[in-house]
């Protein structure tokens, strides 16, 4: 790829991976092509052995693949991983610090092998621990810290050398739900100057979090967009939910019929349903009470729910009935 200043943050092409052991082979990639625009926060999703680990170590120049071409920042993994490197920032699911040295000391060893110079390095580590509220903390050991204190120190060590692009692999697990937002909305700062890939087991962080989500299963894209997009993929925009002020939902179901192609009721404040006829939304408001009616909107699955969805198409074999 010719040109890095207009050259997606990733380009993948596909990338086929497989391994070799007493069992068989595992084709843990199976032509995996997507592309990563900059600036956005794209998030992997898949069950374990979906491929997103071999992808991740593909794609931070770790592990090679047996076909298929990928370019991060405009550069070829395989023939420029040299020129990759200082443009990218991992944060693993261990921690990996030196528990022998303070919180200063581990990142400033991570600076110095970066090639900033100690004044660099200085004002970078301050500057950094001020944005997590980690500053007065400097000198402790990271055995004092706890779980949430230690994926923040990580995910600044991770940025000490000004990545382009930052590979999140689960950054929360095992954060409690405070520490959980706080690494939230790092992410989301961090989107203003650096791209993210993400994965992640949580779906409301993924839904929360991201601009573009790729689904592997098997080590198939089987499914990639915005989190509205794949919401809607199996949650129609044109069906409804009605939420009423008095448990009526029955009453308003049996009354409705005429109008309805399809109506469950939730629970007795809801009704769920689908119109025969688009236009007959503004008839059916007209006759329900007022003193009835709390909101009325398109109903919408949750990511987990799309999660379940595509994960449950595919079984050992390959795509289910």
């Amino acid at each position: 790829m010719s040109n890095q200043a207009t050259a997606p943050a990733i380009l993948v092409e596909r990338l086929h991976k497989q391994f070799t052991g007493p069992s068989g082979t595992v084709h843990a990639l199976k032509g995996v092509s997507f592309e990563v625009a900059r600036g956005q926060v794209f998030t992997i999703l898949g069950p374990n052995g979906a491929g997103k680990t071999t992808l991740l170590r593909i794609l931070t120049s770790v592990m090679r693949p047996q076909s298929g071409s990928a370019w991060v920042e405009g550069y070829e993994l395989g023939r420029e991983n040299m020129a990759i490197r200082p443009l990218i920032g991992i944060v693993s699911q261990d921690n990996h610090f030196d528990r022998y040295l303070t919180v200063w000391q581990n990142l400033d060893m991570h600076a110095r092998m970066h090639g900033l110079d100690r004044k660099e390095s200085a004002k970078r580590i301050s500057e950094l621990l001020e944005r997590v509220h980690l500053y007065d903390r400097r000198k402790d050991y990271m055995e004092t810290f706890s779980g949430g204190m230690q994926r923040r120190v990580a995910l600044i060590r991770a940025l000490i050398h000004r990545p382009r692009i930052l590979f999140l692999d689960e950054p929360t697990t095992g954060l409690d739900p405070v520490a959980r937002r706080e690494i939230w909305n790092t992410i989301q700062e961090l989107k203003q100057n650096t791209t993210v890939i993400l994965t992640t087991h949580y779906m409301e962080e993924a839904d929360r979090l991201s601009d573009r989500i790729l689904m592997l299963n098997q080590g198939q894209v089987v499914m990639e967009g915005t989190p509205v997009e794949l919401k809607r993929h199996i949650s129609p925009p044109d069906i409804y939910e009605l939420y009423l002020n008095r448990p009526v939902a029955e009453a308003y179901r049996q009354t409705l019929l005429h109008l309805l192609e399809e109506a469950t009721v939730s629970d007795p404040y809801t009704l769920k349903f689908k119109l025969r006829r688009a236009e007959d939304l503004s008839v059916l408001i007209g006759q329900i009470s007022p003193t009835d009616l709390r909101a009325l909107g398109l109903a919408e699955a949750d990511l987990e729910a799309v999660y379940l969805t595509v994960a449950g198409r595919y079984s050992e074999g390959g795509p289910s009935a």
